[in-house]
């Protein structure tokens, strides 16, 4: 029992010791390359230590000379390990440490960014390479996720999401609370889509794949405060079996309003899935030809992921958040508390005691 109950509390000290670096940020992450001059210090140390052993040699028995030194050699490998580390977080409190939230609040600065998920009937299709999330739907919505711990990274950027099959439904507005976002988006469910974007009753239903809808809701989705920072992502496969080019409409809106979108491909270009929606089974595969023509004409960019999962974050890090920001005043963000004391006070009273005992 005791055993189990020390695994279980190092696994949760573990978790929230994960917790703390994802959160952990730096006001001045620059400065963290000073710790590459670590290598060069401890090489000119070695060094000095070697020269200081040949200068004892001359002088007479390593035994006799060290009689003679008034530190022990522990204490200096304490006095020496004691000086690393206070140097370490002397680096660390001046580069800015941040986590924790303070009273504070900022103006949101950013890009703003709308992800549009696909849930119609192929998106069920299980063609995906990972076997912990192989149907297309739980790839689009883990892409989803990781595209929004992306922008939480550095914060100011707001994100909505759009969802749509026959229909379309806007499930988050624009936001900051990267919180709620996730929330809304684990909640996602290809099986049980919402009833909003699934067919109305008794209406004529040419496609459950209403791309252009689901691009002009995106559209409107976004503030017109603020054109020339805001992006759309659209996570599809692109099977519309309507075959009446419905998108087109969503990409005119798109490039009207001068918004990009990027366009992720799921599923496999070459080998269809076999489904069944009631009795009837029809074939599906990832439809590119549609998607690139999306990206090409908003001037947005096209992400074959196709069988493995999107790495939205690193999408976002690289080609969307270098772009430039628009400041909301209408919208605070709360700031992360700066804790540099937490670094600098240990690293002064460490080097007072190394100064303290090399003079002792």
């Amino acid at each position: 029992m005791f055993l189990f109950a020390m695994s279980s509390g190092l696994a949760g000290f573990a978790a929230d010791a994960r917790d703390f670096l994802v959160a952990l940020r730096f006001a001045r992450p620059e400065l963290l390359w000073l710790f590459l001059l670590f290598p060069v210090f401890a090489l000119l140390d070695r060094w000095a230590i070697s020269r200081q052993r040949s200068s004892n040699a001359k002088i007479g028995r390593p035994s006799a000379i060290a009689g003679q030194l008034t530190q022990p050699p522990s204490r200096q490998r304490w006095l020496r390990f004691a000086q690393s580390l206070a140097w370490t977080l002397l680096i660390l409190g001046v580069a800015g440490p941040l986590w924790g939230k303070s009273d504070e609040t900022g103006i949101a600065v950013g890009r703003d960014v709308v992800i549009v998920i696909d849930l119609s009937q192929s998106m069920m299709a299980d063609d995906m390479a990972d076997r912990s999330a192989p149907k297309r739907w739980e790839a689009a919505r883990n892409a989803a996720l990781d595209l929004i711990d992306g922008m939480a990274r550095r914060g100011g950027h707001r994100v909505g999401v759009v969802v749509f099959a026959a229909r379309t439904k806007v499930v988050c507005r624009l936001t900051t609370d990267y919180d709620h976002a996730r929330a809304i988006v684990s909640e996602i469910n290809g099986e049980f889509p919402p009833v909003e974007i699934r067919p109305a009753v008794g209406a004529e239903v040419l496609s459950g794949t209403r791309i252009g809808a689901a691009l002009i809701a995106a559209v409107q989705s976004h503030d017109n405060r603020f054109p020339g920072h805001q992006d759309i992502i659209l996570i599809s496969d692109g099977d519309d079996p309507g075959e009446d080019k419905e998108w087109i409409r969503g990409a005119d809106a798109a490039r009207e309003a001068r918004i990009p979108v990027h366009v992720v491909g799921l599923g496999d270009p070459d080998s269809g899935s076999f489904m069944t929606v009631g009795d009837e089974p029809f074939e599906t595969r990832l439809q590119e030809a549609p998607l690139k023509q999306i990206a090409a004409e908003t001037r947005g960019q096209y992400i074959g992921s196709r069988k493995d999962a999107p790495r939205l974050a690193e999408f976002f890090r690289t080609s969307i958040e270098p772009l430039p920001s628009r400041d909301v005043s209408d919208e605070s963000i709360t700031l992360p508390k700066q804790r540099y004391l937490w670094c600098l006070v240990p690293a002064l009273a460490l080097f007072s005691i190394v100064w303290l005992r090399g003079k002792s």
